[in-house]
Parts: C-alpha cells; structure tokens; sequence
C-alpha cells in the first residue's frame, strides 16, 4: 500500500507543479482580458459556458460596460435611456415667427429651462438566438419659460419621442475600430401641437456603434415613413443621418452631434458634464444651428445652456 501511495504522489506533483506554474504565468500577465483569457483556458470554461457577449470585467472600459450591462438586464426593468437633465439656458436668435402666427400679442423670453428626461426597458430578450432583444423607450425634452412670469411662465415647446428597437451586440473589427452595436428601429416624433404649431413625422433607423477605448462614434442613418404634411420639409433641414461622438476622460464626458452633415442646414450640439459630488454632475451645452427641436427645427438656434446631469451611464 506505501509503494502506491507513493507512485500516485510521485504521479501526481508534476501535474501540481505544472498547474502552478500556469498560473503563476496568467498571474504575470498585466492586460485584464488576457489574463481572464488565461485563467478560462486553465480552468476549460471558454469550452463549455455558453458566452451571450463578453463580460464588463472582461472588457474593462466603460462603453462596453454599459452596452453590455444593458445586454444582461432582466426584462420589464426601467433604466435610463438619453442622458437626463436640467439646464437654464439662453437663445442669441429666438424664433418667434410659430408663434406671431397664432397670436402677435404673445411675448416670450430667449432665456428658458431646457430639461430632457429618458427611460427605456427591455421587453423582450434574445429573439434571435442569444441575440437581438427588443426594446421601448421613451425621451421627453421640454423649453420652459420659467422666468417670463408676465405670462404665467408656459412650457414653449415639449418634444415627444417614443422608440421601439431591436438591438444587437457585435464584435466585428474594423481598422482602428470595434462595432459592437447594431440597432434596428421605428422612433415617433411629435410637439403634440395642433394647426400651425403641429410638428411630427416618422422614422425607421439603424444605429451604428463603434468603440476604441475610452471614445464611442455612432452614426445613425433613417428613411421617413407614414408622411405627415405638418412639416413636408423637415428632411432639409433634419437630414438623413446624424454623427455622435463622445469621449470620457477622468469622469469628465465630452460629446459631439452633427446633425444633417454636408449641408447648409446643418447643426452641432456640443456638451461637457463633469462630476461636482459623488454622482451629481454639471452639465455645460452649447447647440448651434437647425433642428434642435420640432418647433425651431427651420430656425438656426444658437443657445448656450448650463445646469445638472440628472442621469446617464457614467
């Protein structure tokens, strides 16, 4: 019995040496995903767990985080959607033309509340497989007339945009670049208004997302649909497509939207939100140019804009 137990030691402490010395080699890799990578092929899980996506740890920066974190929710869940926030903010050029149109009397102010606030949930998940889930959403952006109080401070203008989508997580490399989104969708836009203030219209898009690091470009091209002669001209100045970027650094995010690239009527939103305490943050916003909203989108705005990131995924 001494002899076998000692032909099975004798067996047994290379294989123990050999382990140890794979993991003493996966412990010395620096990169985090690597040496994931190194302690799944020691342990044979990448043979066997089913892999939806990459994991956040795995992936280790905050887009991905995000997208992913999103990948994974329950169904019925509410999370944001669209940054949510609160902005005091002010018109160099206001349009007043809308609303001399219905009564010339009316007197508004080029400085105003801005507030947009956004939710979504999944409802249905992985409908292709271990992909492909469908999502609703709902962002609401408002123009308060907080402090013109001679006219009983009236919200101006509320956009209203719900949003049915399915969406995708990819992993497709292209130079420089990762696409690790693709959504597919119908999204409604309406100022709830009715005669010459009424402002709608309809889209199916896709949503392009690609990563490197600590910077996200999506690109999002649409077709209009279910036509509505409210605004027939709204394509002009909307475009076909609109370009985002954004970059964090330190907690602070900088983000960048060109609507209707490539054409005169073009316009540009630019932000910086940055942490004040804990999860509060500041919010600077400048836009420039047409489409900012429904009711202004034939007008070139130039409005600068500072308050409160209300929510968002950093």
């Amino acid at each position: 019995m001494r002899h076998q137990i000692c032909a099975a030691i004798t067996l047994f402490l290379p294989s123990v040496a050999a382990i140890a010395q794979d993991l003493t080699t996966c412990a010395a890799i620096e990169d985090d995903a690597a040496r994931l990578r190194c302690y799944d092929t020691l342990s044979h899980r990448s043979e066997h767990a089913p892999r939806k996506n990459p994991s956040a740890a795995e992936l280790g920066h905050r887009w991905e985080q995000h997208l992913l974190a999103d990948a994974a929710r329950e169904t019925f869940s509410l999370q944001p959607y669209q940054p949510s926030y609160a902005l005091i903010t002010h018109l160099q050029s206001f349009n007043y033309a809308p609303y001399h149109a219905t009564d010339p009397q009316d007197q508004l102010s080029p400085t105003e509340i801005k507030f947009s606030f956004s939710l979504q949930s999944k409802m249905v998940d992985n409908l292709f497989g271990n992909d492909g889930d469908l999502w609703i959403s709902y962002t609401q952006i408002s123009y308060w007339q907080l402090f013109n109080t001679q006219y009983s401070s009236p919200f101006r203008e509320t956009d209203y945009n719900p949003e049915a989508r399915l969406a995708f997580v990819t992993d497709i490399r292209l130079p420089g670049l990762t696409l690790r989104a693709i959504d597919v969708g119908l999204r409604h836009d309406s100022n709830g208004q009715s005669g010459s203030l009424s402002r709608s219209w309809n889209r199916v898009f896709a949503d392009f997302e690609l990563m490197h690091d600590d910077l996200v470009i999506g690109i999002r091209p649409w077709v209009r649909v279910f036509s509505i002669d409210d605004n027939p001209d709204i394509e002009d100045y909307y475009g076909n497509f609109d370009l985002r970027a954004s970059w964090e650094k330190n907690r602070n995010l900088f983000a960048a939207t060109l609507r209707n690239p490539f054409s005169h009527h073009y316009g540009v939103q630019l932000s910086w939100s940055f942490p004040l305490a804990g999860r509060l943050r500041a919010l600077a916003q400048w836009d420039y140019g047409y489409a900012e909203n429904l009711i202004d989108y034939n007008h070139r705005n130039n409005r600068i804009g500072l308050g409160l990131l209300l929510s968002d995924w950093l």
